[in-house]
């Protein structure tokens, strides 16, 4: 690969640096990195699967009064459970982006010359990052229903 020195976020970046993170995101990829040199294949990545749990808790509650049945229930319903006993859990990821390369531009030799897209100013390094949605952190709601008659 031929990269050109790119200035992002201030700061130029070598085309060695730029090759650097270059094979450092192809190594953090197992697709990228056992397909090296070829052709990406169609539909042949996708992305991590995401396992999320929840859990609902329900306690009933009776009493009579007046000879008429007074009921109550309380409810705890956690939303990605598995994110509350670990951060990494239940955690979604997505793809930095699609294209990490730039549209190629040929030098004075004619070669075909290259950028690596940049990131909030920095290089990318890997094809995926983590996801920080409201689907991604768990959420607790407590609620209590009572009911007569």
């Amino acid at each position: 690969m031929n990269f050109k020195p790119l200035t992002a976020g201030g700061r130029t970046y070598s085309p060695a640096e730029q090759a650097a993170a270059f094979e450092q995101l192809i190594q953090s990829d197992d697709y990228l990195s056992s397909h090296r040199g070829q052709y990406a294949e169609r539909n042949a990545v996708l992305l991590p699967v995401v396992n999320r749990v929840d859990l609902s808790l329900t306690q009933d509650v009776f009493h009579s009064i007046g000879g008429k049945r007074h009921s109550g229930q309380i409810r705890l319903d956690i939303t990605n459970f598995g994110n509350l006993l670990n951060h990494s859990w239940g955690v979604g990821q997505r793809l930095v982006n699609s294209q990490i390369l730039t549209s190629p531009s040929a030098d004075a030799q004619g070669r075909l010359t290259y950028n690596l897209q940049t990131l909030s100013g920095n290089l990318i390094t890997s094809p995926l990052q983590t996801n920080a949605g409201i689907n991604d952190v768990y959420v607790m709601m407590l609620s209590f229903r009572y009911t007569f008659q």
